[in-house]
């Protein structure tokens, strides 16, 4: 052998040698795609291992350096090369356990071509790890990566660069509600969102980013495998789990710009082949950019991951989380009119005789700590009821008082949150997952989740008096509200697999089982005892009485006074603070958390799903169809008025004189309602097809039907005092009365009347749809990874209240359709409560994901979105105009319908375009180094469809921002130790902006991180 030929023979056996480790690894991948049982591939693995020997030593033969003829020729020839031996790769087949063998199941997410924030497989749309690009449905992931390196925190920050979303500045201070209700404003393709996620499993009160692997965001219905729910779509996020690769971990420590503190610790232990665990937590201790925010918190997740045979064929995960945190946020603006003021100083005629008041001083009265008031007087004396009074001139950021010198004062920290308010989450959930993979053609996952969640809640806003000088806090815009859940959940997914004629074949077959008990504990009213001036002996008597045998729980001599030194009764501390001279006074003072009165339920819900999944023409098809069934049984009212002495069976109204109500303080005809023990259901289903024109595009359609369960009758009457109240009435009346066109002359025949107006007609349960086109892409290697769709949603028959039906009812607000005695009687008693289903919202659009990343350096996320339609197509209440039930009769009517019908949906941007950008630097003395820069724009929403907020009148519009964010990060060294520093900044110009509704998002803030890795 020649040897010149040497080196050409060096590169064919690396070649060789790589071609062989590449073919093994993709037949590594191929058996576990198709996975066959252990010992066929035990089989195959030896096979190959004696292959790779013989050829080991073929090539080791290729390799020695011929003989030297001369000793010229030897030296003027290469080196003997080394061989390096190619070794098999481990496989599921082995009998040692390996890393392979745990991460089998097909209900978890893992793909060899992951890298930064590319994600290529999900779970969240068909409940079983699948490649995206064969999904056909819109769904975009969130690596942690892109999550700490944009700065998201919350649920809502998502969205943000989300290509359809748009956020709720609100959203932090809001009280959740139950089931399938959302608890903010912020909306996906145009609906709002109430499917939040961890792990598949609905969330109660927190959604902690601490424990954060990825995000998944599935565009449009997932309810056949999450429930009822909204068209928009489904946020799931998916937590850190043990890694049985090896041990490693992080601690970091965070500042940021209002001095608050944060750290993180994440220790991830590979005990042995058998056990993995991991514990992640974090210690939170931030201030805000307003007065008296704040957020502390602590949690801990620590988790365990079990494999107990070798064959790697069971697997258990157990978790628990626990998180308890407590904050108080700005939650309003500045949002009174100058006119307002103004008619305080001068009040003109023309506002006095629309408020038919006596005189100037009578009108200061009547609108000093009331702007309703003076609107309604302003509409009426100028005779224009459609104004807008919320305009932009209006609306501002920033708190205004007047100081001691008469000077107006901007203050950029004012916050509209009392201070004494504030928002408290506990959460302790526990988490068991077992995957089992008995035969080859079928998996199976039962996942227990026993969620013990704790809400606590006081709010209350600051508002200004007309004076422009004191402050006013309204007891009747405050509250306290508990909720505890206490819920158990089961899980059983099974997954069929069968390869028949060529073509992958598999049904997953599933159910869900929980019980939940409820329990809302409503306010217990306003409590001034512990207020400065309770005591005060020639002050008027407060509206709370001195608790019993004491003389109060401040001294009689603390008062405080006003600027003229007047003493301020306890009242008047909320009704008249002067934020010149006096703290703030904290709401925490008036509302007890902790309460007697219990308000409890106890739901069942049942639900059974199906799905299938098919690949045809050498997995060039992919299709799938899927349909679940869900229900939802009521056991009654379980109250607790005095634990653990008063406690109330859900059955007391049937035994009153054992449970009377004035000893047990719950009410009959309420507990008693048949919806509390009614069963209700529905059922989603899902089908659509994605094809492969050719490798790295695809093309697919979808459809998809959602629903939500509603209860109750369209009356909305007390059904255990109806026939009372229909005798109180012809009493009343002498024995007849007319009920809108019918004359009632007994109770049969009011009973007939009311059907006839629908009143005991069942309220049909809400549905949505979605129709979905688009084009995915996975180009040069990955490169260009890309999803564009075009879609229409649908969502109808939302339950709202009829309010022209409740106000024109006339049995309701009377005074004389009932006897004064009646309880029946009376101007703020509203006895039938209308409601109406018709409701349709409509939204067309498109929209597109791309991640970016030509070469190792640089990476981007790219997303947007132009919703050219978002409008209601059909309301009752306002009968679209031209219909027949369309009323024109008044200007106002008229003003009414154009605002309703000719304006988009709330919240509901037409453009969205969001970018973020990352470069790393791989060579020179700055290798390792990050820069990204990311930018977000929204086009305008409307905020409110009415007349105070009136979009056709110059209203407030919220949107029409571009916002952006940059972080840098550089990993150095310090004592052996490997370390990243990282800056973060949002909001980098420090722009005033609305997400969604009139409060302001947050101004620049910034975050320092460092980590310190082992």
């Amino acid at each position: 052998m020649n040897t010149t030929e040497r080196p050409a023979t060096g590169l064919f056996r690396n070649i060789l040698t790589a071609g062989i480790v590449a073919c093994m690894t993709v037949g590594t991948v191929s058996a576990q795609s198709a996975e066959p049982d252990v010992r066929q591939l035990q089989q195959e693995n030896a096979a190959l291992r004696k292959q790779l020997a013989e050829l080991n030593a073929r090539l080791g033969a290729l390799a020695q350096p011929a003989p030297a003829s001369t000793p010229a020729a030897a030296s003027t020839g290469p080196a003997p090369r080394t061989v390096t031996t190619v070794s098999a790769p481990e496989t599921a087949a082995t009998t040692k356990l390996d890393d392979d063998t745990i991460m089998l199941s097909p209900f978890e997410v893992k793909s060899e071509k992951d890298r930064g924030y590319l994600k290529t497989n999900a779970v969240t749309a068909t409940r079983i790890g699948a490649e995206i690009q064969n999904i056909p449905m819109n769904i975009s992931v969130m690596s942690s990566d892109f999550i700490q390196d944009t700065g998201l925190q919350t649920i809502t920050d998502i969205l943000r660069y989300t290509a359809s979303g748009s956020g709720d500045s609100r959203f932090a201070m809001r009280v959740p509600t139950n089931s399938a209700t959302p608890q903010g404003t912020f909306t996906m393709r145009g609906f709002t969102v109430n499917s939040l996620l961890r792990n598949g499993v609905n969330r109660y009160v927190s959604h902690n980013f601490d424990n954060v692997e990825r995000v998944e965001i599935v565009k449009g219905p997932a309810a056949v495998f999450f429930g009822q729910g909204y068209p928009g779509g489904v946020i799931n996020y998916i937590t850190k789990k043990p890694d049985f690769a090896k041990t490693f971990g992080s601690i970091s420590y965070q500042i940021d710009d209002n001095g608050g503190d944060k750290a993180t610790l994440d220790q991830n232990l590979a005990l042995n082949r058998r056990a993995a665990m991991r514990v992640v937590g974090a210690w939170t201790d931030f201030t805000g950019d307003r007065r008296h925010e704040f957020r502390r918190g602590f949690n801990v997740t620590p988790s365990v991951t079990l494999v107990p045979f070798d064959s790697g064929k069971l697997k258990v995960n157990l978790e628990f989380e626990y998180l308890q945190e407590k904050f108080n946020e700005n939650d309003g603006a500045w949002t009174w009119p100058q006119g307002w003021f103004d008619a305080y100083q001068n009040p003109s005629a023309a506002l006095i005789a629309a408020a038919g008041v006596a005189d100037a001083a009578a009108y200061k009265t009547r609108i000093f700590n009331n702007v309703t008031n003076y609107i309604n007087d302003l509409r009426k004396s100028t005779n224009d009821y459609t104004m807008a009074i919320y305009t932009k001139d209006v609306i501002k950021p920033y708190g205004y008082w007047t100081n001691l010198s008469g000077k107006r004062i901007e203050d950029q920290a004012f916050n509209y949150t009392n201070s004494g308010a504030f928002t408290s989450n506990e959460v302790k959930t526990f988490t068991a997952t077992v995957d089992l993979a008995p035969v080859s053609w079928m998996d199976a996952r039962y996942v227990l989740t026993n969620d013990n969640s704790r809400f606590d809640n006081v709010s209350g806003t600051l508002a200004p008096n007309a004076d422009g000088i004191t402050f006013n806090w309204n007891p009747a815009s405050s509250a306290s509200a508990g909720y505890y859940r206490r819920q158990t959940d089961h899980q059983l997914d099974l997954i069929f697999k069968k390869d028949i004629w060529g073509t992958k074949q598999k049904l997953l077959i599933g159910g869900q089982h929980n019980r939940t008990f409820q329990q809302y504990m409503a306010s217990a009213g306003v409590v001034y005892y512990a207020v400065p001036g309770y005591n005060y002996p020639s002050a008027p008597v407060n509206n709370v009485p001195n608790p019993t045998g004491t003389n109060g729980m401040v001294l009689i001599n603390q008062v405080l006074r006003d600027r003229t030194g007047t003493v301020l009764t306890a009242t008047e501390v909320y009704s008249k603070w002067d934020p010149a001279i006096h703290p703030t006074p904290p709401l925490s003072k008036l509302h007890p958390i902790n309460r007697n009165l219990l308000d409890g339920y106890k739901p069942e819900n049942e639900s059974f799903y199906v799905n299938w999944q098919g690949q045809f023409f050498k997995d060039r098809l992919t299709t799938i169809a899927g349909y679940r069934k869900e229900s939802s049984t009521g056991y009654g009212q379980f109250l607790t008025a005095n634990e653990p002495w008063f406690i109330t069976p859900p059955d007391a109204y049937l035994h009153q004189d054992v449970y009377p109500t004035n000893v047990y303080n719950y009410s009959a005809s309420y507990a008693g309602d048949p919806e509390n023990f009614r069963t209700r259901k529905g059922d989603s289903w899902m089908g659509g097809a994605s094809f492969q024109i050719r490798p790295g595009l695809s093309v697919y359609a979808s459809v998809s039907k959602t629903f939500k369960i509603n209860s109750g009758l369209a009356g909305g009457f007390d059904e255990l005092t109806l026939d009372q109240l229909l005798t109180d009435a012809l009493t009343k009346n002498g024995g007849s009365f007319n009920y809108r066109g019918t004359t009632v002359t007994s109770v049969a025949s009011g009973r007939e009347a009311l059907a006839k107006n629908g009143a005991f007609d069942a309220i049909p349960n809400e549905s949505g749809m979605n129709y979905e086109i688009g084009v995915k892409t996975s180009l040069w290697d990955e490169k260009l990874v890309s999803t564009f769709s075009l879609f229409r949603g649908i969502r109808k028959n939302q339950k709202l209240d009829d309010s022209q039906k409740i106000s024109s009812d006339p049995l309701n607000y009377s005074t004389t359709m009932f006897d004064s005695t009646s309880a029946f009687y009376g101007s703020t008693k509203r006895n039938f409560r209308w409601r109406t289903v018709g409701l349709k919202n409509q939204i067309e659009g498109a929209e597109f994901d791309m991640i970016w990343s030509p070469n190792r350096n640089y990476q981007a996320v790219i997303n947007g979105a132009w919703l050219w339609y978002a409008q209601t197509v059909d309301y009752p209440v306002y009968p679209q105009p031209g219909t027949e039930k369309f009323n024109a009769a008044t200007a106002t009517n008229q003003a009414l319908y154009r605002m309703y019908y000719d304006n988009r949906i709330e919240n509901v941007p037409e453009f969205r375009l969001n970018v973020f950008n990352k470069y790393t630097f791989t060579d020179t003395v700055v290798r390792g180094l990050a820069l990204a820069l990311g930018a977000r724009y929204s086009s305008e929403t409307v905020y409110s469809r009415t007349f105070d907020w009136n979009p056709d009148r110059g209203g407030f519009m919220a949107g029409d921002f571009l916002v952006f964010d940059a972080s840098v990060s550089y990993p150095w060294k310090a004592l052996g130790y490997n370390l990243t520093t990282s800056l973060n900044i949002q909001n980098l110009t420090d722009k005033v902006y609305y997400e969604g509704t009139y409060v302001p998002a947050n101004p620049r803030t910034w975050q320092l991180r460092t980590t310190l890795h082992f």
